[in-house]
């Protein structure tokens, strides 16, 4: 784990004082990066706004480990953000592209899209679990929290613990073959 994986931290925790340093620290650099590629000021926090933004669910993933400095990760995410924004814009011509937003040299960017693709399909798969039956959808969620047991569980949800494993296993193998049959996974298999 890198050492700035506490700016990950600070987005996770909703941590005001240490986002507001990340705006400090990062936000320049972000400015620069967009002004000089066609971009306005505003825009730049936009793009800045949005990618925190993306950083952020990614770090509601509990694997997620920056490995990269946290200026590399958010400029790289920046450019992304921008270079689509650029395509976007067919009638404007583009012009001073800087060459260095299509240079990727650090290796993070497979991290990235890894991450993006887990935030889609856990997204996905959330969706699907809100269209089962409010038994089912009652003790998955309550099987995700972090730090409960299933003992805990069972007695919050009067049932025994017998009980919720047999129909925690049975939720799940639905909802596994629903997500099997669902359209988007069977396309990205």
């Amino acid at each position: 784990m890198h050492i700035d994986q506490r700016y990950i931290l600070f987005l996770k925790n909703n941590d005001s004082l240490g986002v507001e340093e990340i705006y400090n620290r990062f936000a320049p650099a972000v400015v620069n990066l967009i002004l000089k590629n066609s971009g306005s000021e505003e825009e730049a926090y936009d793009i800045l706004q949005e990618s925190l933004v993306d950083i952020y669910h990614m770090s509601l993933r509990g694997d997620f480990k920056l490995t990269t400095t946290f200026s590399n990760f958010l400029l790289l995410v920046c450019k992304r953000k921008w270079l689509n924004v650029l395509k976007k814009r067919k009638n404007r011509q583009v012009t001073n592209i800087d060459d260095s937003l299509y240079l990727f040299e650090d290796t993070c960017i497979e991290d990235y899209h890894a991450a993006l693709r887990a935030n889609d399909e856990e997204n996905m798969v959330m969706g699907i679990l809100e269209t089962m039956g409010d038994r089912c959808k009652e003790i998955i969620k309550s099987c995700m929290k972090d730090g409960i047991g299933q003992e805990e569980i069972a007695e919050a949800l009067g049932i025994t613990y017998a009980y919720l494993r047999k129909k925690k296993s049975e939720c799940m193998k639905i909802l596994s073959s629903m997500v099997k049959e669902h359209p988007y996974f069977k396309n990205n298999e």
